[in-house]
């Protein structure tokens, strides 16, 4: 008897050794699909595994979909990519494994739709219960290709810049033009900027007003969201006097341009996965001899205080892509 209580004891922990990863699961979350997404957690409430969602539509043909399904896999680390296509009353479950390059596919034909759904649901519960046993499912296919896509994205908001200038910072109208061709991006990005006052200390009732506008071309990574890059070009600072004492003259309106280069980090949300989203970046203008802005006073230059070299920048914007 001991030696049988020993056994199970052995055989347990053997079974929980080789459970100690779960299984790697990505499923493509469809509204069109919602009842058997909805039946398949369900199903799959019991079984060892770890569940990602991707919720982008599903392409029309099979090839689009097995190379997605491919970056998806190389994205989450996971072994299998779970969807399905809804075809008139019916669906069509597809499960593939790019790692070892196959796929499952069972048709669940028209019925009752909760019918279908669990079916559908049941179809995935066993196929995923043999990947997560050692064995492999469906047939094999030729390994996918990840399609490189191109496209063109506009993104528009509003961006402060922390440059020792105007009391508020240096706040512009930031719009950015990119081409997109797989995860790198070319970028054109232009900001306009409204004159800000700032005060001076050389003297009561002194103040003059800074404008910061920039036009700059980029280069970056892009990868799952987020985006890594560095850009070069000109900042052009518009100093006028707003308001003078007595004993002083304001020198002409003058604008100065300057080099300004830096990386930039951005993080983009898009709901579903779609054209439309939200973009926050954080930057870092490095402007070398920054200019200076002065007032005259008698014969004498008086300095306001040069604007810093290294000028953190901050932007929020809507972001569009037009593929």
């Amino acid at each position: 008897m001991a030696r049988w209580i020993v056994a199970a004891v052995l055989l347990g922990a053997l079974s929980r050794a080789a459970r100690a990863d779960p299984l790697e699961v990505v499923l493509r979350d469809t509204p069109d699909a919602a009842l058997a997404i909805a039946r398949l957690h369900g199903q799959l409430a019991d079984l060892y595994l770890e569940m990602a969602v991707d919720r982008a539509p599903i392409e029309a043909g099979l090839d689009a979909q097995l190379a997605t399904a491919a970056r998806l896999a190389a994205a989450h680390h996971a072994r299998a990519v779970v969807w399905f296509v809804v075809r008139g009353g019916g669906v069509a479950v597809a499960i593939a494994t790019p790692i070892d390059h196959r796929l499952f596919v069972r048709e669940i034909p028209p019925a009752e739709p909760s019918s279908v759904a669990e079916a559908a649901a049941v179809a995935v519960r066993g196929a995923l219960r043999a990947i997560g046993d050692g064995g492999t499912i469906g047939i094999e296919v030729p390994a996918a290709a990840v399609p490189t896509t191109t496209g063109l994205e506009l993104a528009v908001g509003w961006q402060a810049t922390l440059d020792g200038g105007a009391d508020a910072g240096a706040q512009a109208l930031a719009v950015r033009t990119s081409a997109v061709r797989g995860g790198w991006a070319a970028s054109l990005a232009v900001s306009l900027g409204p004159a800000l006052r700032r005060e001076a200390d050389v003297a009561p009732g002194l103040a003059v007003e800074l404008s910061r506008s920039t036009i700059a071309l980029g280069a970056e990574r892009r990868l799952a969201g987020f985006a890594l890059g560095a850009a070069a070009g000109v900042v052009l600072y518009h100093r006028t006097t707003a308001a003078t004492t007595p004993d002083l003259a304001a020198t002409p309106a003058v604008t100065t341009a300057r080099l300004v280069v830096g990386p930039e980090a951005r993080w983009a949300w898009r709901p579903g996965g779609g054209a439309i989203g939200l973009e926050a970046a954080a930057a870092l203008d490095v402007v070398p001899g920054a200019p200076e802005p002065v007032v005259m006073r008698g014969g004498e230059i008086v300095s306001l205080g040069a604007l810093r070299t290294l000028q953190p920048r901050f932007s929020l914007k809507l972001v569009v892509g037009l593929r």
